[in-house]
């Protein structure tokens, strides 16, 4: 409901009835997909008279009292008999039950229940959601509900119309407007509504139409008078559908007329008509209250029965008499709508509307009616009743408004031509392809239900519409709508707002977006893989637009498993954003849902999403804006209050569904963020092994040779001649092998980097790799410095001719490689050097302090256990169930969740070597392919340098860097020098900023040695935000983010011709 001067409706703006009350006239009018045929009681003036004629027609009370009013007025009109007046009303409602109408839709017949103006629950009534709605779905129209069109405005550079329009769906965000562009626009809101849109079309959009809108408005002469607690027994009110029992129902709505339009003598202005009105059941409560006690009625047979009368009245019972009487004249349409500044709606000014004769008429013809009932006679209450004397006015409630956008010959005496068009000002030009074709068109009241002269109108409109446009329309065929759009199912929405920056080149900028979720099928979107949703709302950011921009296209896809990150689910938001100037971009928006650690229960990433703005209308546009958005505490509280089930049939069913709904968000959060949650075993070492992609190597294609050291151990160097650039020699860490730089689940490995870049490339395997049983055999970092390092360099001098060879080396690759260099193996031989985690001073993680510091590694070695694997050998052994079944899954849930006891025993042995956000799912699942054996005394030797912060021998001896012992020892201090002279290379120690293993503090001691002993050489340091340890080579995006890192060290020292210099 609107009240004149005040801000806020009272009420949901969706609500079946639409009441907005002014001084002078209010006016009831039905809102809902079908408009006012979903509340009026189907009158016509035609329709087919066998239909009245059926043997087995119900006689109703009411009629017989209408009857009997009809005879009682014509006694007063010469030449007239009640027969001449009293007329069974033509009705838009099925008598007879069809299987499916002339557009498909299954229509019962009428059971009588009364309840037409309270929206038919049986599908007897023909309103428009029963024909012309079905037919324009049929022909492939798009229907919205639930919206609320604001304005529209003229773009002249794109020939077309802008319309403004506000969803409805939910009350506890105010939703913002969008906007939708038309060629062509087709007013159809009604007197009230499609006069408030070009009146608002005018204040925000400069559309130029006539002076004369809102003009030339009537009430149609509707008035409501009563017949109470007559001697007949009338069934006043509509029955529910439970409540119905055969024989004694109300009937319809409006079931008879007394018409008095054709009264002999008469001008045709002062004609009317009386039809018996039955309000809903839903009204019964205020209905009875208002005619039994509310309102004193006029005893119009004073003395007669008084005594049946009082007994009736006092017993409750005499409502049950009582007849109201609905009736339709001519005012002068002298009413005028004007825009209220408060509510933003259009008001009715029509002052002298109550003192125009047509009413006063229609009172005493009602009275007259009510005395041939012998009744009491209740006036209007609006008009001359208590809320009249109230307000001390003589007002008007209407159910059939008229005008506002009346018909002229131009825009000085209308604001349409008879077509429907909306003229240019007071000239005769017409606005492109802007029409109004509803009943605010008409000039004058018409004195009767408006209807099916309104439907007339609209299809002479339309017919001239299309011969202007060249369309052809088909009256004799109709097309059946599809029968599966006619079943409906309970759908689930909820509406979401968030908040914070974008960052664009050159500034940063606010962005906010008020969105719905709407899934139209709530089973199918729960058992859907992807969980997939459509989207609609606005975006803000003046950075895109100055105003609103519309979402259009709006996918979101709810938990979908990530296709790029490792054990992680994603709350993905893609959609279209259209401008008021006409440009497009889009949205790529996600959540990231994934535990990073045990205490984590998901708020944080249920609630903040990154953001990528792309131009134009996909994701393959170039990204002009990033940022990320969160929402408030109490933004999250309203969202939860608009999670809707609807089309629902019983409130059973919506809780149903709504527990449904919530069991699967609720376990989707368990699974992920529940305390030590690991659900499925990634690694099967029964399944057909993977179809592995090529490598991307042009022709360097790979050369391997086999070597073997002086104590027995093998050896692999393979060769990727890229080009002249190196030699560069690779070596991997222990637990793994050199696959790790030739990774085949990313988009380009370290090696196709290499080889592209034209490096001549070697990749080792030593004695550590996975891919030899020598990694299970009992060896020392020293065994591997002293024979295989200096076997593998000497093999490529000797085969490329080359002084000195660059090397890269990982993790305890590079601890092994360093004993190796200061071994004095190696000197002269090395170019230079990147070290990848580790140096010759070591930091080690609390996690990986605190194993060496109790000994964990001797333990294993006292107990009998000489290896450790990343995978389950179907081991029954108890140290296999405790501290890999259990505390290596215990150890990665602390830290960060994820579902593979493969990943999980890796962090139990390592710690976590990697952002599980920078893998990608097939890497992560491939874990056991990489990782295998590595032996417990080389992790004892590892506890050992770890516990003195450098490396040191198996024995615990400083014979590498003794000055490290804080000796005060000269001896000592000149052994320091020469060892460090074998350091005197160009080096770079890098660190993942996130390693676990190994801390960023390794890289900082390391540089720091290195430049106190050698102050002019070249050393540098690397720290890598948002990176830890092994995903330095295996991310998804390391050919992006982390190998461009490395070039220019390598470069610099590449011995070719177009080496680039550092600056």
């Amino acid at each position: 409901m609107t009240i004149r001067g005040r801000k806020d409706l009272l009420g949901s703006p969706t609500n079946l009835y639409d009441v907005v009350l002014g001084d002078h006239v209010a006016i009831l009018q039905g809102c809902g997909l079908g408009g006012g045929s979903l509340i009026n009681a189907n009158v016509a003036l035609d329709t087919d008279p066998r239909v009245f004629q059926d043997k087995d027609a119900q006689v109703l009370h009411k009629m017989e009292a209408m009857k009997i009013a009809a005879d009682h007025i014509a006694k007063d009109i010469e030449d007239i008999t009640g027969d001449d007046i009293f007329k069974r009303t033509p009705l838009f409602i099925n008598f007879r039950s069809v299987r499916k109408n002339h557009v498909g839709i299954p229509q019962p017949a009428c059971v009588g229940c009364g309840n037409c103006c309270g929206g038919c629950n049986t599908g007897a009534k023909n309103t428009l959601n029963m024909n012309y709605l079905p037919d324009a779905k049929a022909h492939g129209a798009e229907i919205f509900t639930q919206v609320e069109v604001k304005y529209i405005v003229r773009d002249e550079e794109n020939s077309c119309w802008i319309i403004h329009y506000v969803p409805h769906i939910q009350e506890s965000f105010k939703m913002k407007e969008l906007i939708v562009r038309a060629d062509k626009v087709i007013l159809g809101a009604g007197s009230v509504g499609s006069t408030n849109i070009l009146m608002q079309s005018v204040v925000h959009g400069g559309l130029n139409i006539s002076p004369t809108i809102g003009q030339k408005f009537t009430t149609n002469g509707d008035t409501i008078n009563f017949s109470y607690n007559g001697e007949k027994k009338i069934r006043p009110a509509g029955v529910e559908l439970k409540n119905l029992k055969k024989g004694k129902s109300p009937g319809p709505a409006i079931s008879s007329v007394i018409d008095m339009r054709s009264i002999p003598g008469e001008p045709f202005e002062d004609g009317l008509v009386l039809e018996d009105g039955t309000p809903p059941s839903s009204a019964v409560t205020p209905y009875r209250f208002l005619v039994s006690w509310l309102e004193k009625g006029e005893d119009t047979t004073p003395g007669e029965d008084d005594w049946r009368e009082r007994v009736r009245h006092w017993s409750g019972n005499g409502w049950r008499n009582t007849l109201c009487f609905l009736s339709m004249s001519h005012d002068k349409a002298d009413g005028l709508l004007v825009l209220d500044e408060k509510s933003g709606r259009v008001m009715v000014e029509y002052p002298e509307v109550g003192q125009e004769k047509n009413f006063e008429k229609v009172r005493q013809i009602a009275r007259t009616g009510t005395h041939g009932l012998k009744g009491y006679f209740i006036a209007n209450p609006y008009w001359h009743g208590l809320v009249s004397k109230i307000r001390d006015k003589e007002g008007i409630m209407t159910v059939h408004p008229l005008g506002g956008c009346s018909m002229g010959a131009s825009g000085k005496t209308g604001v349409v031509n008879h077509a429907g068009q909306v003229f240019s000002g007071v000239t005769k030009e017409l606005l492109p392809d802007l029409y109004v074709v509803d009943g605010s068109i008409m000039p004058r009241s018409l004195g009767v239900n408006p209807a099916l002269t309104i439907s007339i109108l609209a299809e002479r409109c339309m017919r001239l519409m299309a011969e202007k446009y060249g369309w052809q329309i088909n009256y004799n065929r109709f097309t059946e709508i599809d029968p599966s759009s006619l079943m409906v199912r309970p759908g689930i929405r909820f509406t979401e707002r968030m908040g914070g920056y974008l960052e664009f080149e050159t500034k940063v900028t606010p962005c906010e977006f008020l969105l719905t979720v709407e899934a139209n099928n709530i089973k199918r979107f729960l058992n859907d893989e992807r969980h997939s949703a459509k989207i609609y709302g606005t975006v803000t950011c003046e950075s895109l637009s100055r105003s609103n921009l519309t979402i259009s296209e709006g996918l979101f896809q709810l938990f979908s498993e990530s296709e790029t990150r490792v054990n992680t689910r994603e709350m993905i938001y893609g959609m279209v954003l259209s401008s008021i100037e006409g440009k497009s971009y889009y949205f790529d928006g996600v959540k990231v849902v994934h535990k990073d650690s045990a205490f984590e229960i998901g708020v944080g990433d249920t609630t903040t999403m990154s953001v990528h703005i792309h131009e134009g209308s996909d994701s393959s546009g170039k990204v002009i804006a990033s940022g990320e958005l969160k929402i408030k505490i109490s933004d999250f509280r309203k969202q939860l209050k608009t999670m809707e089930v609807f089309n629902a049939r019983t409130k059973l069913e919506r809780l149903k569904w709504h527990v449904r709904f919530g069991k699967f968000f609720a376990g989707v959060l368990w699974e992920i963020y529940g305390p030590l949650s690991t659900t499925k075993n990634i690694f099967n070492p029964d399944a057909v092994a993977r179809e592995k992609r090529p490598l991307d190597l042009g022709e360097a294609q790979p050369v391997a040779t086999q070597l073997f050291t002086q104590d027995d151990y093998e050896l692999l160097l393979t060769r990727y001649e890229g080009g002249d650039k190196g030699p560069l020699l690779l070596v991997h860490g222990v637990g793994v092998s050199s696959s790790i730089f030739a990774i085949d689940t990313i988009q380009m490995n370290f090696i196709e980097y290499l080889v592209e870049r034209k490096y001549d490339v070697w990749n080792l395997d030593w004695r550590a790799s996975i891919n030899f049983d020598s990694c299970q055999r009992q060896w020392t970092c020293d065994d591997a410095g002293k024979y295989d390092f200096p076997l593998a360099v000497d093999h490529i001098l000797r085969t490329t001719g080359k002084a000195d060879v660059q090397v890269l080396v990982h993790c305890a690759g590079g601890i092994a490689f360093f004993i190796s260099l200061l071994q004095g193996t190696l000197q002269g031989k090395i170019r230079s050097i990147v070290s990848s985690q580790t140096g010759p001073c070591l930091s080690a993680s609390k996690f990986n302090s605190f194993k060496s510091a109790v000994r964990i590694p001797s333990f294993f070695h006292g107990v009998g256990i000489e290896r450790m694997t990343a995978f389950n050998e179907g081991s029954e052994d108890w140290i296999d169930k405790v501290f890999f079944g259990g505390v290596a899954d215990v150890t990665t849930a602390f830290k960060e969740h994820c579902n593979n006891p493969v990943c999980h025993r890796i962090t139990f042995i390592y710690h976590l070597l990697w952002n599980h956000r920078n893998l990608n799912t097939i890497t992560h699942d491939t874990l056991h392919e990489h990782f295998g054996y590595v032996n417990v005394t080389v992790l004892r030797h590892f506890a050992k340098i770890m516990n003195k912060g450098r490396v040191v021998t198996f024995q615990g001896e400083d014979i590498y860097l003794p000055e490290e012992a804080k000796s005060g020892n000269s001896k000592k201090k000149e052994d320091m020098k020469r060892q460090m002279r074998y350091m005197d290379i160009p080096m770079m120690f890098c660190s993942g900023q996130d390693n676990h293993c190994w801390s960023p503090e390794t890289s900082r001691r390391s540089l720091e040695l290195c430049r106190r002993a050698n102050p002019d050489q070249h050393y540098e340091r690397l720290v890598i935000p948002n990176y830890a340890h092994l995903d330095l080579f295996m991310g998804q995006n390391c050919h992006e983010e982390i190998f461009p890192l490395f070039m220019p060290f390598l470069d610099k020292y590449a011995y070719s011709d177009d080496i680039v210099e550092m600056s």
